[in-house]
């Protein structure tokens, strides 16, 4: 299974145990209204991570238990919990600069 399909039903998972709906949760996130319902109907393949955090802090959830890392072996609790709280640090309108350097930091050293 892959990360996106990882997040949905992790996602998925939350709004039922919650009894929140798409719209709500979305709106919550200051998301458009469709954009857990497309996520839910997969045509959002691969949200984007803003997305991810919009709707952890909306629903009050860990980013990495919707994107399922703190099962991951790619890097320990202490590691994840670090960059979580280094992202979530970064005011939102920047979030999306940092991103953008940090990929071209991985595409550089590949």
């Amino acid at each position: 299974m892959d990360v996106s399909e990882i997040f949905r039903a992790n996602l998925l998972q939350v709004l039922k145990d919650r009894k929140i709906s798409a719209a709500s949760v979305s709106r919550k996130a200051g998301l458009n209204i469709r954009a857990v319902k497309d996520i839910e109907e997969r045509r959002a393949k691969s949200p984007r991570i803003l997305t991810v955090f919009k709707l952890a802090e909306a629903l009050e959830v860990p980013p990495q238990d919707l994107l399922g890392l703190t099962k991951c072996p790619c890097a320990s609790a202490t590691e994840i919990s670090d960059a979580v709280e280094f992202f979530s640090s970064i005011p939102a309108e920047q979030r999306d600069s940092v991103l953008s350097a940090i990929r071209q930091l991985v595409t550089a050293v590949k």
